[in-house]
């Protein structure tokens, strides 16, 4: 996998420490995380790391196509590292989202 910060670079957005935090967790995990969660899970290690330099870095990163921003009518947008062409199936029991990936039909 191609580094966060060559890939932020890439599409001409400065890899600050803060930046790459954000994109390095929301890459690495599978839960469709909302701005909160995100802030949540960074904040015991990244204590200067603010709820608005997370919203502002994954507004930045959804408009540069580096994430999918996802609404499922919660009150609350939730994000996808994963930009490979796939489908959301979200449980009406739990809430939980999985991706469902395209496979080449031959």
């Amino acid at each position: 996998m191609q580094s966060s910060a060559l890939l932020l670079q890439e599409h001409r957005i400065r890899p600050s420490a803060q930046r790459l935090v954000v994109f390095d967790y929301l890459r690495s995990v599978k839960t469709h995380p909302s701005v909160d969660t995100i802030y949540q899970a960074l904040q015991a290690t990244n204590p200067n790391l603010s709820r608005t330099t997370v919203y502002n870095t994954l507004e930045l990163l959804t408009k540069k196509g580096l994430i999918l921003t996802l609404d499922f009518g919660e009150g609350f947008l939730r994000y996808d590292g994963n930009v490979e062409p796939h489908s959301h199936f979200q449980c009406e029991k739990c809430g939980a989202v999985i991706d469902i990936m395209e496979t080449a039909e031959g």
